[in-house]
């Protein structure tokens, strides 16, 4: 039987190590306060690979059982097919996910840059990533403006677009070419209220979104269902510690994008 032999302890050892990194990889944005859904979803399916390895021979046994029988084998059929269905939908996505933060955009487009959680009245680590990213843009092109998005959340003590108008003109960009948009609260809400600034000012419609690697593909398909028209990505990388959990949490925003809309 398959897991009893030499090389299928050593397989089973194999995934074994594989789910704890998963696990490890999960625990790790908690040492830097953090810990979500993509966390703890990281957690569970590396626990639930481990306890399968260890269970392996008895799981075996009782797979076997159930498959005699017609129900038995319509069960196991159905959690095979669901699993596999997860698993090719999470591919395309980040397939898709992949290919929207590479696509470099026009050299005039008006940049969204996305909030992000502050530390007092500084931004995070994130945060300050997008903003790099959107002060290298502007240094680089000079005819290009930014809206700076984000209101003030419940443990905040100003708004982030404040703290982000602040962070890009310390830095030497003109305040000319930043516009605060200061009462949203989500993605959604950034890019719905970024376009009534745009009309408002009438600033260029083709646009490039200032924010991490994971989260471009939704910010993007938000722009696209508000009428804007997305020319490329302007992208700051995650630290690979932060990456896979926050993946797998925009893989779930993704999908509940697709579902509700929102």
């Amino acid at each position: 039987m398959l897991g009893t032999g030499g090389i299928g302890i050593a397989m089973r050892v194999f995934v074994a190590v594989i789910c704890l990194c998963i696990c490890v990889w999960g625990i790790l944005p908690s040492f830097t306060g953090r810990f979500h859904s993509g966390c703890l979803t990281m957690v569970i399916v590396g626990t639930l690979g481990i306890a399968a390895c260890l269970l392996f021979p008895q799981m075996a046994v009782l797979c076997c059982r159930a498959w005699q029988s017609g129900a038995g084998k319509a069960v196991l059929c159905g959690i095979a097919g669901a699993i596999s269905a997860l698993v090719l939908l999470f591919i395309t996505l980040s397939v898709c996910m992949i290919a929207a933060c590479t696509k470099k955009p026009r050299e005039d487009a008006t940049l969204i840059v996305l909030g992000a959680a502050l530390r007092g009245d500084q931004p995070s680590a994130l945060l300050r990533g997008r903003l790099e990213a959107a002060y290298l843009y502007l240094t680089r092109h000079s005819d290009a403006v930014c809206i700076v998005s984000g209101g003030q959340g419940e443990d905040e003590i100003c708004t982030e677009a404040s703290v982000m108008k602040t962070y890009l003109t310390d830095k030497g960009i003109d305040s000319a070419r930043i516009y605060m948009e200061e009462s949203s609260t989500s993605t959604f809400e950034n890019i719905r209220h970024s376009r009534a600034l745009i009309e408002q000012y009438g600033l260029n419609t083709e646009i490039a979104i200032v924010t991490q690697d994971f989260h471009q593909f939704r910010a993007q398909q938000f722009a696209k269902r508000a009428g804007l028209t997305v020319s490329g990505a302007v992208t700051a990388h995650t630290p690979w510690h932060l990456l896979g959990s926050y993946w797998i949490r925009d893989f779930a925003g993704i999908c509940h994008m697709a579902l509700l809309g929102t």
